[in-house]
């Protein structure tokens, strides 16, 4: 983070590079009542995913890596499943117990959030284009074993990391320890957005993006995005309070990438209604098309361990203005990645926003392998789900809200407003798409939804099922309920259902949710 890059009324001097990071939940947007949402399930088999780690290492960010790394097995361990078979390790692998289960075939990449400062070598920005997206595979931690390609690759249990050993997925875990420590050297100026672009971008990194795979991309910064499209913002001429620019630190990025309702650097004070500006800096909504453009509707997941942005409050540092830190903790503060969180907002339940100030990344980690995993098969609905009047439609037993009134009284999970619609060559040019029809009554509430699937006539039809936590944990995935369809044999290779569910947009465990009547 580039706190100060101060340069003197006649010389340029690096002052100082501050920290990232107070204790918070997963963000998620002001609810309204009820929503409408289209959801994307695949229905034939899909274990494919591209998982793209964007690494702020800039000068505060020592701590935050160690976090990391340390905890990203718990991501790791959340993409076990028994449906892909067992790892070899002779661990069990089963619906209970999924030590010894396999993980998706990933491709794991590390980019940096150094592109430069222009034309203009500022100190920690000496390099010009700094690492240009390019993944970063070199051994950070002596002794250890880097993948063999520029990212970790793991195919139906084989990998290419040089002497995995028996236990591949273990060695997935040990070489992104090994790469993923990417240092404090790096520019203080962090273009998080423009690196994940130039990291995606055809022929970028060959290899990584595979056409068919899912695709993940996860940051984690503890300064917003400053990706500049006018170069000029880094220009060290300008150093002065008076000066257009203003001086030369990182709230140059804040002050010309962001606008609120006071938009005046020598005002100290909050600032409400704070949202990104598109002049100096590229407008956000190029990312987010950009991102949404490399796969079909529901096939991307955007997460961010970053700077909450529910705080913007300026202050001084000498004469200068700062933006203040929006949560701090014992690895340092973080300031408020208002762009970032603009971006993983357009990914609604598809995206996932948490503190970097969280002393354990380990529950944002998890949550994130269990959105992935629910994207690949778990086919979780990503809200609680409504009937046509609006009653919370839950199973017998179920809590979904907090108070008196969140324990589900009667089974109605057959009475949900769902319309569901199957695709074949979704994004193609011969795509078809047929309705399929709900389940009659008495194939809802199966005691073993994965058993019991002889629907007869019926098929194809759908229900909604409840799930184990392992694939609809409802701290990750927003519902324990997941949409089921049943057939006489397989589903079109490629196919998808487009779900539509009426549903609250209150959060399941809620005191609003509970609150809610049910099954009326």
């Amino acid at each position: 983070m580039l706190r100060k890059v101060l340069l003197s009324a006649f010389a340029v001097s690096l002052l100082g590079l501050l920290g990232a990071c107070v204790s918070r939940p997963l963000d998620e947007a002001p609810p309204k009542q009820s929503v409408e949402l289209p959801r994307f399930f695949p229905q034939s088999v899909e274990k494919d995913v591209d998982l793209l780690f964007v690494i702020d290492n800039s000068g505060s960010m020592g701590e935050e890596q160690q976090n990391l790394v340390q905890n990203f097995p718990r991501l790791i361990e959340a993409l076990r499943a028994d449906s892909l078979g067992a790892d070899g390790t002779g661990k069990p692998c089963n619906e209970g117990t999924r030590e010894g289960c396999r993980i998706p075939n990933v491709h794991i990449g590390v980019v940096s959030s150094d592109l430069g400062a222009g034309t203009y070598g500022l100190p920690s920005c000496e390099r010009q284009g700094g690492d240009a997206g390019r993944l970063q595979k070199d051994a950070r931690v002596a002794g250890c074993q880097p993948p063999a390609d520029a990212y970790i690759s793991y195919i139906d249990g084989q990998t290419n990391i040089p002497n995995a050993g028996s236990d591949t997925v273990q060695a997935v875990k040990d070489a992104f320890t090994c790469i993923a420590r990417l240092g404090t050297d790096g520019c203080g100026f962090e273009a998080q957005l423009e690196s994940a672009r130039r990291a995606l971008q055809p022929n970028a990194n060959p290899g990584f993006l595979r056409d068919n795979a899912f695709l993940a991309i996860v940051f984690i910064t503890d300064e917003d995005d400053c990706s500049a499209q006018k170069q000029n913002l880094f220009d060290p001429s300008q150093q002065a309070l008076s000066d257009p620019l203003g001086p030369l630190t990182s709230f140059r990025c804040f002050e010309f990438g962001v606008q609120c309702d006071i938009n005046d650097r020598n005002q100290i004070g909050p600032r409400q209604g704070c949202v990104p500006a598109q002049d100096w800096l590229y407008n956000v909504q190029t990312y987010v098309q950009f991102f949404k453009s490399l796969k079909n509707p529901g096939r991307v997941v955007v997460a961010a361990i970053a700077g909450p942005t529910d705080r913007v409050e300026i202050g001084k540092d000498g004469n200068n203005p700062v933006l203040k830190a929006s949560c701090t903790s014992a690895a340092g503060n973080a300031v408020p990645g208002i762009r970032i969180r603009a971006v993983v907002d357009e990914f609604q339940t598809d995206g996932q926003y948490t503190s970097i100030c969280e002393a354990n990344f380990g529950p944002a980690l998890e949550a994130i392998g269990k959105k992935i995993l629910g994207k690949l098969g778990g086919q979780c609905l990503p809200r609680p789900v409504l009937t046509p009047n609006g009653g919370v439609a839950c199973q017998q037993g179920d809590r979904f809200g907090a108070g008196n009134g969140g324990v589900c009284a009667t089974s109605c999970l057959d009475k949900v407003s769902c319309n569901v619609t199957e695709i074949v060559g979704q994004g193609t040019n011969n795509s078809q798409t047929t309705k399929i029809e709900k389940c009659p009554t008495n194939l809802w509430y199966p005691t073993d939804w994965r058993k019991e699937r002889d629907c007869g006539a019926a098929c194809p039809c759908w229900r909604i099922v409840k799930k184990d936590t392992k694939d609809c944990d409802p701290t990750a995935s927003g519902s324990p309920y997941a949409l089921d369809v049943l057939r006489n044999g397989e589903a079109p290779k490629g196919s998808v259902a487009e779900v539509r569910c009426l549903s609250s947009a209150n959060k399941w465990g809620s005191q609003a949710l509970g609150d809610t009547p049910q099954c009326i």
